[in-house]
């Protein structure tokens, strides 16, 4: 089975992005994953959309919580990665025949988003959540996992569903 999926992580307290995320849900289902200090979002209307422009607008304005990652691989063959702060994006990687090509970054960060660059999309992502302090697990999550998991052994209780 090829995968598809898109999951953004948030550095805020849990209350402070269940309150934030129960305003943009757009009518869909949204869970939250806590892993201190993260927290991850995986966003059902957003996932289905797979609009890099409508992705690019919900983490800016998820950044205003706290510094804030997406991640989308389509197929598996295309990549995504922003991170924004502020409300700002100040890094982007795109890659594959879906997503065309970008390579944005602060100094510090471009060694690395090259070298994922040169990665498989599912390592990417992997090598750039470790970079983060993400659990890399929640970085290659979508929403359809999360429902997939939830109808087969249930969720832990700490993960919060908004519809």
């Amino acid at each position: 089975m090829v995968r598809s999926f898109l999951s953004f992580h948030v550095k805020a307290p849990l209350e402070e992005v269940a309150a934030w995320a129960g305003g943009h849900t757009q009518g869909a289902g949204v869970y939250l994953v806590p892993d201190p200090p993260w927290v991850s979002l995986y966003h059902e209307a957003l996932e289905a959309e797979e609009d890099p422009k409508a992705i690019r607008a919900f983490l800016k304005a998820l950044s205003r919580l706290g510094p804030a990652l997406a991640f989308m691989v389509l197929n598996e063959e295309d990549l995504l990665f922003l991170q924004a702060e502020g409300g700002e994006v100040v890094a982007e990687l795109r890659r594959g025949p879906e997503l065309g090509e970008a390579l944005l970054a602060p100094e510090a960060l471009l060694p690395l988003l090259a070298e994922a660059k040169r990665m498989p999309p599912m390592g990417a992502v992997q090598a750039l959540a470790a970079h983060f302090g993400l659990h890399p697990d929640h970085a290659l999550l979508g929403f359809l996992d999360l429902l997939e998991a939830e109808e087969e052994e249930g969720l832990p209780e700490e993960v919060v569903y908004l519809e």
